[in-house]
């Protein structure tokens, strides 16, 4: 009798709704709701994993990732916690609505018609269709990075959302959301007498061990589900700790309860706050360390030019570069769980290698945020004219050849009579 025995796909745990899996390191990955940054992270964000995201100065495409990080979880059925100690949350006015084919048609709860809602055969190439087969970076035609998604409602991985509307109210009143908002951390500091980052661990730790912890089996006839955890400006003034490094504390206390988890966490941290004379402090460099992977957003606006001589470069037309995009994208660090290196380069079509070596940039359009290989623009520009008008004069050297003799050849005087004629 022979002692091997066929597995049975019915003996096989279910994954969690809307996942995959990392063919390269086996990790259970979800999506942060932006195709183009789910491949350059090599396919998603790992389950028990942390990503940081630092802000720029002045500008606020840190919040709109955030707002897609929050849409996904919604549209997927996970499980969100939403932790700000800067402004309240209002769900319904910050979140984009989806336009997927999945969730049907918007409906008047959206506050925007169907009609409004582009096709998206007017992305398609006009010119270069040979290309047309090729992998591209979208809401539904995503690289081939490991097995599709597989759930009992089929819930697509990514949601495709348009910034142009707003999530229902309806998905938002069924959808299980946890806010911690800068109310409910103060009356926990009042009852508790720790600090804030304290009082945020200890709620996190709370929402895990119930039904997240992957140490703790669950009831028969129980699917698994993923819980996401949003963190908007950690480390600003609002946040308030009981000794300078309360925030380290906090990240090494929260890698080590989502490393045992079925959660995934996206922080944005203004690091613009830690400089010294444009110098960014060392304790930068440990809250990187801290997370599985970061990425920091380079807007032109935020940068160091004076806000005058930037609008008078976008009025003249001058940066065309800078119009065309919003800023640049920089690689920091990317997740490595269970894997001794990223499997970015072998799963992500903008990214060849590591760091920022293709120059990625992103651009903020009116219906999504997305991230693009960098390139200059075309020399001359699209608005400058390549041909000269008619009523230019012509060049001295045409004019001066325009009034030599006819008989005269190449190397002859003029009026004398040409040695080469015969």
């Amino acid at each position: 009798m022979s002692s091997f025995r066929k597995r049975l796909p019915t003996s096989q745990p279910k994954p969690p709704p809307a996942t995959r899996i990392n063919p390269h390191s086996a990790q259970l990955l979800v999506s942060t709701g932006v195709p183009s940054l789910d491949d350059v992270l090599g396919g998603g964000l790992p389950v028990g994993g942390v990503l940081l995201i630092e802000q720029d100065r002045q500008t606020g495409y840190s919040n709109t990732l955030l707002s897609y990080f929050a849409s996904q979880a919604i549209a997927a059925g996970h499980k969100l916690c939403m932790v700000n100690a800067d402004r309240e949350i209002h769900l319904a006015s910050q979140l984009p609505g989806w336009a997927g084919v999945s969730r049907g048609k918007p409906t008047e709860s959206t506050g925007i018609s169907a009609d409004s809602v582009q096709d998206d055969s007017s992305d398609k190439m006009q010119i270069a269709w040979r290309y047309q087969n090729l992998p591209r970076v979208d809401g539904h035609s995503e690289p081939d990075s490991g097995p599709s998604p597989v759930s009992a409602a089929d819930t697509p991985y990514c949601e495709k959302f348009d910034l142009s509307m707003r999530i229902p109210q309806a998905a938002i009143d069924s959808a299980s959301i946890e806010v911690i908002d800068s109310d409910a951390i103060s009356s926990t500091m009042a009852s508790t007498g720790s600090d804030m980052y304290k009082c945020v661990l200890d709620k996190i730790s709370a929402l895990i061990d119930d039904g997240f912890s992957s140490l703790k089996p669950l009831p028969q006839n129980t699917e698994r589900n993923i819980l996401r955890i949003e963190l908007q400006s950690l480390g600003s003034g609002f946040w308030r700790g009981s000794d300078p490094n309360a925030i380290l504390k906090f990240l090494h206390g929260l890698r080590g309860l989502l490393r045992y988890s079925y959660a995934a966490c996206v922080v944005s941290f203004p690091a613009y706050l830690y400089e010294e004379a444009g110098v960014r402090l060392p304790i930068v460099r440990r809250i990187e360390h801290l997370c599985d992977a970061v990425i920091e957003l380079e807007s032109f606006e935020g940068s160091y030019a004076a806000p005058s001589s930037i609008v008078a470069r976008q009025i003249k037309g001058e940066a065309p570069a800078s119009q065309e995009y919003h800023g640049f994208l920089h690689i920091h660090k990317l997740p490595r769980l269970n894997s001794l290196t990223a499997s970015m380069g072998r799963l992500s079509i903008l990214q060849t290698g590591g760091g920022s070596a293709n120059n990625l940039a992103f651009r903020l359009r009116r219906k999504k945020f997305s991230i693009e290989t960098y390139h200059l623009p075309i020399e001359g520009g699209v608005t400058e004219r390549r041909v000269p008008a008619k009523e230019e004069p012509k060049s001295s050297s045409s004019s001066s050849s325009s009034r030599l003799p006819s008989g005269a050849g190449c190397g002859s005087t003029p009026g004398r009579k040409d040695p080469l004629e015969f």
